[in-house]
């Protein structure tokens, strides 16, 4: 569970704040990543993400996800629309679009045998990494949040 407590007041706007001898400036963030665990269609988790991104997108701000675990399937190609449902590929495909970039979990993709159905790189910057490209979009991005 993540707490929007620390996104601030307005979910939709990520602020850093410093602090300054005549008071509190707040400065707006450039980069947002997001360590991503939960599968699609268990929780809200995934369709959070997707609109955090949004939101973090339209503000200006570069968004870069990791999805690590069940968090692969969320990007499989071809998933069934059904009315009612929130469908993850179509919000992924509109953040990759804005662009967002997406590393897969190659671990996760393997064993769970769907590294030929993710979706391809036309849709935007999808690859497969590793836990070292992790660590890379922790140590480049303002604030990390992590979502399971």
């Amino acid at each position: 569970m993540y707490h929007l407590r620390l996104l601030g007041y307005d979910l939709y706007t990520v602020y850093e704040k410093r602090r300054l001898r005549i008071g509190v400036e707040y400065k707006q963030m450039a980069r947002l990543g997001i360590l991503f665990f939960d599968g699609p269609y268990q929780k809200q988790a995934s369709e959070t993400v997707v609109k955090l991104s949004n939101a973090a997108l339209d503000k200006g701000h570069e968004v870069r996800i990791f999805c690590y675990m069940d968090a692969v399937n969320a990007l499989l190609d071809n998933q069934k629309k059904i009315e009612g449902i929130f469908n993850i590929e179509e919000g992924f495909r509109e953040i990759l679009t804005k662009g967002a970039v997406v590393r897969l979990c190659n671990l996760c993709l393997l064993v769970r045998g769907t590294m030929k159905n993710c979706l391809k790189r036309e849709c935007g910057d999808v690859k497969r990494a590793g836990t070292p490209d992790l660590a890379k979009i922790i140590e480049e991005t303002d604030r990390l949040i992590v979502i399971c």
